[in-house]
């Protein structure tokens, strides 16, 4: 008897343990993906018409009900790739087996160079309608969560993103919503459509809790300013030569397109803004560090992985994570005074190779201080009032905070 219930007691421990981590490491051993379902239908840039589809990944084997889904774009410029490339299809088994219900969609690809529209006007187009088909996708699955919920989700935990393209088009599709907004694209918005799109689901919502933008971009910052109760978890590479880290120019075959906002200036201005906001940055990494097969490729999914489930962990179950590596997250140390007016001290929890950066608000950096103390003193006489963000560097890990200069 008492063998039984040391048993039964070992048994629970182990079970709600294993349980306690999900949605923060891997929980099911493989997932089940239904694949090629029609969730709507547009026209391409060539005026054809076009089916939509999306696949589905769950764990194999849940049970759970009110699961947390998470609906990512594929990357490609807006002119190529596909919802079963094999960065996307990682990440979001990687996800399904850690517990949540992830999707993966297609949307509308291409531009047309010789219609005598400017690169900038085709390619506002090309990103516009992927943000249409992104919301008839989130419609998709409002829709099936009213009607019978077949995939046992929770409708208030249900985040959008994806990956390079695809993170530009979640940034777009949770952030630019509001016609005069709009109005500030190179777009003929009768030809295209208006905020809500005709790619299918009409009347339900396309509102998210949180975007997921793995090396995106926003084509301005202050759209953010009417969404401060949507999350953001960016991740980015310090060199990416294809969407700016911080904000310059989208090129196309070596041709300035149009200025984006990458995820240091997303996160700087979500920021400023008060947005439950996040950045990883991969230091001096290139564009999607984390997309291929590659011992050096699949650390850096190992790490985006752990990264986004952090930020969705915390999101979904109200939790703040522990026992993971914090390091991934942030580096600790404080900032007095804040405000400042003519110096500001750093104190680090031990002595250590740091760099430490203070850049103003359209992301220059104004004073560069590298060190080893556990103690630094920096003289900020010179900046003129406002806010700054300074910025903690210790070997690829990076750490920002926000200050004021009074």
């Amino acid at each position: 008897m008492i063998k039984k219930i040391l048993f039964l007691a070992c048994f629970s421990f182990a079970f709600n343990f294993a349980f306690a981590q999900r949605y923060l490491s891997q929980v099911f051993d493989s997932v089940y993906v239904a694949a090629d379902i029609l969730y709507g239908f547009n026209y391409n840039y060539k005026g054809d018409s076009t089916n939509l589809y999306l696949d589905i990944y769950q764990p194999k084997g849940d049970t759970a009900k009110n699961r947390p889904v998470v609906i990512l774009a594929h990357g490609g410029s807006f002119v190529q790739g596909s919802r079963k490339a094999q960065d996307i299809t990682e990440v979001c088994t990687r996800l399904a087996k850690m517990g949540y219900v992830t999707v993966s969609f297609q949307y509308r690809l291409g531009v047309d160079i010789l219609s005598g529209k400017t690169l900038e006007q085709e390619f506002s187009q090309a990103v516009w309608r992927g943000t249409q088909d992104g919301r008839a996708a989130v419609r998709f699955i409002r829709k099936q969560i009213e009607n019978g919920n077949p995939y046992n989700l929770n409708t208030n935990q249900v985040y959008s993103g994806g990956i390079s393209a695809g993170g530009v088009l979640g940034l777009h599709l949770a952030f630019l919503d509001v016609p005069s907004e709009l109005s500030q694209l190179a777009i003929d918005t009768n030809e295209i459509g208006g905020i809500e799109g005709e790619s299918g689901n009409a009347g339900y919502s396309w509102k998210v809790n949180g975007v997921v933008s793995l090396c995106g971009a926003l084509a301005n910052v202050s759209w953010l300013n009417n969404n401060k109760d949507i999350s953001i978890c960016n991740m980015h590479g310090t060199i990416d030569a294809t969407v700016p880290y911080k904000t310059a120019y989208f090129k196309f075959f070596g041709a300035d397109v149009a200025i984006l906002q990458g995820s240091f200036s997303v996160d700087s201005a979500a920021m400023q803004q008060g947005i439950d906001t996040r950045l990883h940055t991969f230091e001096g990494a290139d564009h999607v560090p984390f997309s291929g097969t590659t011992s050096t490729q699949m650390q850096y999914m190992d790490t985006t992985i752990e990264y986004v489930a952090r930020y969705l962990y915390k999101h979904v179950t109200g939790i703040v994570p522990s026992g993971l590596n914090q390091t991934l997250a942030e580096i600790s140390f404080q900032v007095f005074p804040n405000p400042a007016q003519d110096k500001i001290t750093v104190q680090f929890q031990d002595s250590k190779t740091r760099s430490i950066g203070i850049f103003n608000m359209s992301g220059q950096e104004v004073i560069l201080v590298q060190t080893e103390k556990e103690k630094e003193l920096i003289t900020i006489d010179s900046l003129p009032k406002g806010m700054y963000f300074m910025e903690v560097r210790e070997a690829e890990t990076v750490s920002r905070k926000l200050i004021l200069v009074d």
